[in-house]
């Protein structure tokens, strides 16, 4: 799959999210070795704490699906249909460093164009933790 096409789908998925508080939607597209596409949305609970993050949403599904190498990921945000550039907390960018040095796609708009930053994780975090 392209950037673009991952990109999209993580739109897509932002509108299922369920941010009844912060009113912040967030989408994940997450591409496994084996090709196939896990999609993730932020889940807010009324104890913040125990929310759930797009990005942690998507690789979970991915883990209980058997599939345990990742190429990318995308990741947008945003209020309604708004796309700003969101990246990963940092609680997701650790989560995610658990399974390897994966490209990160961050998905915003600008003038009416849907745009795109590209890192890898370790730019996100660098000296990250690791057993």
């Amino acid at each position: 799959m392209t950037d673009v096409e991952i990109i999209k789908e993580a739109i897509k998925i932002k509108k299922k999210a369920h941010a009844p508080y912060s009113h912040f939607k967030v989408g994940a597209a997450l591409l496994g070795k084996s090709g196939k596409l896990y999609t993730g949305c932020n889940i807010e609970c009324s104890s913040y704490g125990i929310s759930l993050c797009a990005e942690r949403v998507a690789l979970v599904k991915a883990v209980s699906s058997g599939e345990k190498e990742f190429i990318k990921i995308a990741i947008v945000g945003g209020k309604e249909d708004e796309l700003i550039l969101c990246p990963p907390c940092g609680a997701c960018r650790q989560f995610l460093n658990d399974f390897g040095n994966i490209k990160v796609l961050l998905g915003y708009q600008e003038e009416n164009k849907i745009k795109c930053k590209k890192y890898k994780l370790s730019e996100l975090l660098p000296e990250s933790f690791g057993l």
